[in-house]
């Protein structure tokens, strides 16, 4: 049995009986872990606000042959404008989604982690959360090795100077002179080709830090999400619910 303090942020918070919760963290040392958090559901618990999704704070964590448990912890950052815009939530809750499944339990996963504050901050501050979202997937995944070619031809190498197909099998793009199967492609415009390129290789203080057409904007999140889809053999349906949410918080949305 020991002890152990580390800063983490709450990529997931679950219910656990009537006043428990289990947590999913990710710090910098151990990358992904769980953890429970007795009596933390509690209105009187001290661990309530450290508990909450998305907080970064200092924990300190027990560890006794299997089980991990929360002994105390010090909130740090609570991004409470997540908590107060549900477009911003859902697009926390996506990229939490993601992570998870793309991370083995244990693993030191430093980069991660810093992607994990930058994303969090930009979310609290921007208005574009699907985009900053899908941003955040498409660079967690081409950190874990699913980055995919997108400098010139995979098979030739020949320099892509306007739109090219996109090919998943192959994942990366493919000059006019390849043969390709149009059901296994899709096409992209330059300008999108040059967003992704740059996205993968962002320092990540500059990952957000760019400007594109609401047309760019489309090709980018359907790409990641056919993408995304194709990689991780899942797909994510919470980023679809903003549409919802806009057609119910507008004004006349629903109107004829």
């Amino acid at each position: 049995m020991r002890h152990q303090r580390f800063k983490a942020f709450v990529l997931k918070s679950v219910p656990f009986g009537q006043k428990d919760r289990l947590l999913h963290l990710l710090s910098e040392q151990r990358g992904l872990s769980v953890a429970m958090a007795y009596g933390a559901s509690s209105s009187k618990s001290r661990l309530q606000a450290v508990t909450m999704p998305f907080v970064l704070a200092e924990y300190e964590i027990f560890y006794y042959k299997e089980r991990t448990t929360i002994d105390a912890g010090d909130l740090i950052e609570a991004f409470l404008p997540l908590h107060q815009d549900i477009a911003k939530l859902t697009a926390a809750a996506h990229f939490s989604q993601v992570t998870i499944d793309s991370l083995v339990q244990g693993v030191a996963e430093p980069d991660v982690y810093k992607l994990w504050g930058y994303t969090l901050h930009e979310l609290c501050r921007n208005d574009d959360p699907a985009l900053v979202a899908q941003i955040a997937v498409f660079r967690l995944i081409s950190d874990l090795g699913y980055a995919p070619w997108l400098n010139d031809c995979i098979r030739c190498h020949a320099e892509i100077d306007q739109r090219a197909c996109f090919s998943f099998p192959d994942s990366g793009l493919i000059c006019s002179k390849e043969q390709i199967d149009q059901e296994a492609c899709v096409y992209l415009s330059q300008p999108a080709i040059a967003s992704l390129l740059y996205v993968v290789q962002a320092d990540y203080n500059l990952l957000f830090n760019f400007t594109i057409s609401d047309r760019v904007r489309s090709e980018l999140l359907s790409f990641i999400d056919l993408y995304l889809t194709e990689k991780l053999e899942k797909q994510y349906t919470r980023l679809k619910l903003m549409d919802s949410f806009e057609t119910i918080l507008t004004p006349g949305k629903n109107e004829d």
